[in-house]
């Protein structure tokens, strides 16, 4: 029989021993199954993202998709065009507003210097030029008129070319030759 020692397990100091085998058996089987695990999250996250990829090469690939988007690019272009020649017609608009010299401020100065007995038949506009041509009652009257003119400040030179007399009026033209650039037309 043996006796029971109750100082025994202080008396003898017990290792705790720990198997190397198993320490390396745990880690190995830890790595294998994080391996198995990893390999088949990343299978399921391929075979997820190959569905998204086959339904979007599907819907690029549908005929009627790319009729549409064939349509949409032809129009873009037309698009393009015309903008680009909107532009091109705003940039000639703002040309010929700059190089605009008669306007209708300058026909209202011209109509505002008719007296009361003259009359205009005819307006001619060619470039930098105003041909006038009219009646008047009296010679005096066409004179006014031309004097009113000049007083303007837009002439370069002002030219009665032609006074007749016929019936009871004088017929008469006068050229008008606009302050400006003659080369731009």
């Amino acid at each position: 029989m043996r006796d029971i020692n109750f100082f025994e397990s202080f008396i003898e100091k017990k290792e705790f021993k720990i198997d190397r085998k198993l320490i390396y058996f745990a880690i190995y089987s830890f790595i294998v199954i994080f391996l198995i695990g990893y390999s088949v999250y990343n299978a399921l996250l391929i075979r997820q993202e190959s569905k998204i990829v086959e339904s979007l090469r599907d819907t690029a690939e549908d005929s009627r998709i790319l009729d549409k988007v064939e349509e949409i690019l032809s129009k873009e272009m037309e698009v393009n065009e015309f903008k680009a020649l909107v532009e091109r017609i705003k940039k000639l608009d703002k040309t010929i507003e700059e190089r605009d010299m008669i306007d209708e401020g300058l026909l209202n100065s011209i109509n505002s210097k008719l007296g009361d007995n003259i009359f205009l038949t005819s307006m001619s506009i060619q470039q930098n030029e105003i041909y006038l041509v009219g009646i008047s009652q009296d010679k005096w009257a066409i004179a006014e008129f031309q004097k009113g003119l000049e007083n303007l400040g837009i002439h370069e030179d002002i030219f009665t070319s032609n006074i007749s007399q016929q019936d009871d009026h004088f017929n008469f033209s006068i050229n008008i030759q606009l302050r400006g650039d003659d080369n731009n037309g």
